[in-house]
């Protein structure tokens, strides 16, 4: 299987602004999008898992964590290796999450927001989403 993995993005800023870029993240793969915004800091959205499908996440703003859990058994529920990763859009990353794990998402500031990318079109998602509860695999 497949581990997660972060792909840095890049900053250039002269007097005109600035230019965030990630060359070595390949699109063409990617068949939807969306943001979550988190309504207040400490806030957890977990979890959802997928057996196939794959997601990039980006940090738009503030810090999230992001909770990565290996499922050795979908139905059961049955977690096994955890990966942490803290997402700052001050100097930002785009996390690759293969299929097989669940994750969970906790806001770290107050203006904390991520923009999610699908491999997967919504119809085909619906067919592989296995939610549990939020302290089934980590104490947040």
């Amino acid at each position: 299987m497949t581990k997660p993995t972060l792909i840095p993005i890049s900053i250039h800023s002269d007097a005109r602004g600035e230019m965030r870029y990630c060359n070595e993240f390949d699109l063409s793969t990617v068949k939807r999008f969306y943001s979550i915004a988190f309504a207040e800091k400490d806030r957890v959205r977990a979890w959802q898992a997928h057996k196939i499908e794959t997601k990039a996440i980006m940090p738009i703003s503030g810090i999230s964590k992001v909770v990565l859990v290996q499922l050795m058994d979908f139905d059961l529920g049955i977690g096994g290796e955890i990966f942490e990763f803290t997402l700052d859009a001050s100097s930002p990353s785009i996390l690759l999450i293969p299929g097989g794990y669940a994750n969970g998402l906790q806001s770290k500031s107050v203006d904390s927001s991520l923009m999610i990318f699908s491999n997967l079109s919504l119809d085909e998602a619906k067919n592989d989403d296995f939610r549990f509860e939020e302290n089934d695999f980590y104490s947040w």
